[in-house]
């Protein structure tokens, strides 16, 4: 393996190490002396391990290949899941590969959970944590491997120009790490002080803010807040700086422009994504109010802000949810599976890669009536090259490919379409309460080990693109073509 992915890795460690004394220093200060013990363990687990890696990576390279960024994609997810597992592990709460889906869920920010009814304030608190942290790794990929591995699918178009660069340098991932992370720790306290506002205590405060900022949306509080109008203010607005183009904050705050910020409000993606929200949320208000679910108000009022939760797909959800028809949960199904902006934190297929081949089809029937015009794809004035509009359409197959395959093997446990659709779809659109449609938690937990390890490597695929997985397997086949047996 490349030494500066082993460098990567160990400082990773060494970063979930230092975070993970939160929850055991919190763990201290409420006198739960068992957790304490766990994260005590946990902790110096993870150092031994950093430790160790970090001599392996003694004189790395400067830079990593196309290639080797990919490699980093899958082995960074898989070892953050690993050490973030420890606590559900040594606790005795899970088994391995359950407490390995717990931990990934929440690095990958999927928000799903086998502890719904976890009650450790310091475990529940590191699950939050997590899902912060996965929200951080993403942001950082975003702005830095991403371009490079699969800009050509729609991220670069979207990026400022200073981040389109296809090296992956040792020296741009530390400038870049360390600008988003403080932009994005800001946010963070910004969600706190909102939800503190909005009436919630200090932890709840807290937790809200990271699994909100974060997209992963699991915390289960134990008051009902959905009626609480502040509160789905705080929420709305962690929803737009999440689901909106995040690293045009990062360019602001680099070029001190506020004309920056007011661009991102402004173009057509983000008006697009808004648009789904108040369209798709009108519909289920109206279908609501239609059944006799709720009066008017109510109806209107679980339809917008439950899209809003699921198009930015934070996947946190009031529990009327899974009494609702299927055919509002399809309408939550399909807001998740489109997503947010391109540059933004949000899963899904991404609202611009649609735009981009929407307007391709309409170009192309404008062709079909008139063989001579001459047409090009603009989005915001910038034409889109040819060649991404041919990506973007095997991006898409790509993806419908592998929802069919991910249906068929989870269905294989003896689950229905409709579940394995759900559980599939959940998993790569990075929006757990999906899951929770039509199959109960009890078959979720009880689930056969393969499709718990199936589920992670689905849960993977989709925070770390698709075709970073295509290019990991192409590489590996041509060393095996051309190795020497």
């Amino acid at each position: 393996m490349d030494r500066l992915i082993l460098y990567l890795i160990s400082r990773a460690l060494f970063n979930c190490a230092g975070l993970m004394l939160i929850p055991f220093f919190y763990s201290v200060n409420i006198g739960t002396d068992t957790t304490t013990w766990v994260f005590g363990k946990a902790i110096f687990i993870i150092l031994l391990v950093a430790v160790f890696i970090r001599g392996k990576s003694a004189h790395q390279e400067d830079s990593l290949s196309v290639t080797g960024g990919a490699a980093f994609l899958f082995a960074i997810w898989l070892t953050m899941a690993m050490a973030g597992a420890l606590p559900y592990y040594l606790s005795g709460l899970l088994d391995g590969a359950s407490a390995f889906m717990e931990s990934l869920s929440g690095f990958t920010t999927t928000g799903y959970t086998n502890l719904i009814e976890l009650r450790d304030p310091s475990l529940i608190l590191w699950r939050s944590l997590t899902q912060w942290i996965g929200g951080g790794m993403v942001l950082m990929f975003i702005a830095t491997v991403l371009p490079a591995i699969s800009g050509i699918f729609g991220i670069s178009f979207a990026m400022p120009v200073a981040l389109k660069t296809g090296i992956i340098s040792l020296k741009r991932l530390k400038k870049n790490t360390r600008r988003l992370t403080m932009i994005y720790t800001l946010i963070t306290i910004g969600g706190v002080i909102s939800f503190s506002l909005a009436g919630l205590n200090l932890y709840d405060a807290v937790n809200y803010s990271l699994v909100i900022i974060s997209t992963g949306g699991c915390y289960f509080s134990g008051t009902y807040l959905y009626n609480n109008l502040w509160f789905a203010i705080a929420v709305s607005l962690g929803l737009i700086a999440a689901g909106c183009n995040v690293i045009i904050y990062w360019q602001a705050i680099k070029q001190r422009k506020t004309s920056i910020l007011k661009k991102n409000f402004h173009n057509s993606e983000s008006r697009l994504f808004l648009l789904m929200i108040l369209v798709l949320g009108l519909i289920i208000g109206v279908h609501l109010y239609w059944v006799d679910c709720y009066g008017l108000m109510d109806s209107l009022w679980y339809g917008f802000f439950s899209v809003a939760l699921y198009a930015g797909t934070i996947s946190a959800y009031p529990m009327e949810v899974l009494n609702w028809t299927d055919f509002d949960k399809l309408i939550l199904i399909m807001a998740a599976s489109v997503g947010g902006c391109i540059g933004s934190l949000a899963g899904g297929f991404k609202i611009l890669r649609l735009m981009i081949l929407f307007k391709s089809c309409a170009n192309e029937l404008t062709r079909t009536i008139h063989p001579d015009i001459i047409m090009t794809t603009k989005i915001d004035g910038e034409i889109v090259p040819p060649s991404l509009i041919n990506r973007v359409l095997g991006f898409f197959f790509i993806v419908i490919v592998t929802i069919a395959l991910a249906i068929i093997v989870i269905s294989s446990a003896g689950l229905d379409m409709q579940q394995s659709m759900e559980i599939a779809l959940g998993c790569l659109t990075s929006t757990g309460a999906i899951m929770y449609f039509h199959t109960g938690t009890d078959i979720l937990t009880s689930l056969p080990v393969y499709i718990k390890l199936f589920c992670c490597f689905l849960m993977i695929l989709g925070k770390v693109d698709f075709f970073a997985f295509l290019l990991l397997i192409y590489s590996g086949r041509n060393h095996l073509l051309n190795e020497r047996w």
